[in-house]
Formats: C-alpha cells, structure tokens, sequence
C-alpha cells in the first residue's frame, strides 16, 4: 500500500518526466529549425544589437518607442519561423504551475489531481468505482411502503442524500464520521465507493478497504515487515474507509488494530467511514466497549433497511 507521501512522490516525478520530455522535444525541434532556417539566427543577431541599443537609449531618456516596435516585429518573425518548423512554444498541461507543480511555493492543483488519479487506478483494480455512483444508485428497488424498520424508500433516499453532501463538503481535517449498519446487500459498499470516488475527484487522498485486508496488511507490516508504510498509509490518509467491519477472524490482534485505528484518526481529526453487517450491540459484544463507545460518540451512525438489492438484480437477470 503506498503512503500518501509515496503517491505524491509518484506525481511530481511523472510531471518531471512529463516536462523534461517537452523540454528536449523543444531542444531538438529548435535545433532542427535553425539548421533549416539561416534567418532564424540572422533575427537573433538583429535583436540582440537591438535590446543593447534600447538599454542605452533608454537610459540616456531618448525616445525608444521605434525600436520597440522593431523588436516586436522581429519577434513575431521569428515566432511564425519556429512555428513552421514545428518548433512552437512548449504547451504545458498545467499553464498555471507551467507543469513544475508548485504555485508561489505551494502543491499546484493539478499534482493534487494526478495524485488521486493514480489511487483511483489502484483502487479501480479492486473495486468496481466506476460502476459504483451517485447517479446510478437506484432507489426503486427499496420499497416505498412501512415496515416495522420504516419506510425503505424514504429512509435510503434520505441516506442517499446525506452521502451526496457528505461528498460534497468533505474536507481532510475535522470533518465528521459515517457508520452504515444493516444486512448485505443494501448498497453500503456502493454509496460508501461513491464517496470515495467524489473524494477523489476533489484531489483528496483516500484509502479504502475490506476490514480483513486492511488487518492483515497491518498484522504483516508489524510481524514480518511486509507491506511498509500500510499503516501509516491508513491512519494519515485524507479518508479511511473501512469496508465489512465485522467479516473478519475477531482475533486480540484485530480488536487492538481497530482501535488504534478510529481513536487515532479521532484524536488527529481525520475522517472515518465504515460499513458493517453488525448492530451496536454486536459491534460492543466482539470488538469491546471502548471501540462502541468511540463509535457512538464521534460517528454518524445510518442504518441501511429494506430487501436485498443484490438477489434482485439477480432475478433480473435470470429473468432476462
């Protein structure tokens, strides 16, 4: 698992290779049109004989509007030259960082960007992130009718909703925490990965996981020094997600990782989202009051109702 220093790393070393392409591409481009073109170098001699002569003027106070003129000229000359001789400006994929990635000494937007960019392929190669959006989240399988847990429709539309916002104003540091409970199959993976996607796409560095694999990758990081950098990844990433808490062998190893994992993204202020098949009772009875309480106390807690979405889609197919 690659750290969030580690993916920042990977993307301003990919814009160096970027810009150090365009740069001899424009070397030799410029190269070639020189050799082609004599009177590219004819231009540059009258230019520069020109800026000394406009530096004296200027600074004896004459007049040197037409010498400016006649530099500008000689400019534009030799610009349409290079043009011609397909060796126009370099054309930066960020004008802004003039792909250099640093704005007045602060991360250019456009790493941030490139940065989720590359957790998005990782991701993508485990996760269906692409098929799992806001837009094709489909309430018509949640009934709209009372049941003794509510109103399936009302409750995940209103679900639905708070992820979008959720989404939507997230933010790295001091933002709130989301708990989604009920059975499988109710769409808590698939609003949970919508997230994700919206995070990334903000320029935001997430890492998400099945509670199992994200354990285990701990477990060997400490006893086998496999995997360096995976906790470090989970508790300073802008987002944890912790997917299926509850699926995994509840060992003393287990329980001690969950905890240090919630109470120090709590004590650093970083957010936390984690899905689980288990009720607030089930959570305290496996993992231990302290963890419950930490939930309770600092999570959202939304309860997922209705019938099972995935043995639905299932029978459309068949059906089909």
């Amino acid at each position: 698992m690659l750290t969030k220093e580690d993916i920042y790393k990977k993307a301003f070393e990919a814009k160096r290779n970027a810009l150090k392409d365009k740069v001899t591409r424009r070397e030799m481009m410029l190269a070639a049109a020189y050799n082609a073109c004599p009177k590219l170098k004819d231009i540059d001699r009258r230019l520069s004989s020109l800026g000394a002569t406009l530096a004296i003027n200027a600074i004896s106070g004459q007049d040197v509007s037409e010498l400016k003129k006649q530099s500008e000229a000689l400019s534009n000359e030799k610009k349409v030259l290079l043009c011609k001789y397909g060796a126009e400006d370099i054309k930066y994929d960020c004008p802004v960082c003039m792909d250099t990635g640093y704005v007045n000494g602060k991360i250019c937007d456009c790493v941030k960007h490139l940065a989720s960019s590359f957790v998005a392929e990782e991701l993508s190669e485990e996760m269906p992130l692409e098929s799992s959006r806001f837009d094709n989240f489909d309430l018509k399988y949640y009934p709209d009718k009372d049941t003794a847990d509510g109103n399936p429709r009302r409750r995940m539309t209103a679900i639905l909703k708070v992820c979008r916002e959720y989404a939507l104003k997230f933010k790295p540091k001091d933002y709130g925490n989301l708990l989604f409970m009920g059975n499988s199959g109710l769409g808590k993976t698939h609003l949970t990965l919508a997230v994700v996607s919206a995070v990334i796409e903000k320029g935001y560095i997430p890492v998400y996981g099945a509670a199992e694999n994200l354990f285990t990758q701990i477990e060997k990081e400490k006893f086998s020094g496999e995997n360096k950098g995976a906790y470090e990844a989970m508790i300073k990433s802008d987002l944890l997600v912790i997917d299926d808490l509850g699926a995994e062998m509840a060992t003393s190893f287990t329980k001690s990782a969950l905890y240090n994992l919630i109470n120090s993204r709590l004590l650093s202020g970083r957010p936390t989202v984690i899905n689980t098949n288990l009720t607030m009772k089930e959570i305290e009875s496996r993992y231990t009051a302290r963890i419950s309480s930490r939930l309770i106390g600092n999570y959202d807690a939304y309860k997922f109702i209705g019938p099972d979405v995935r043995q639905q889609k299932a029978v459309e197919k068949i059906g089909k």
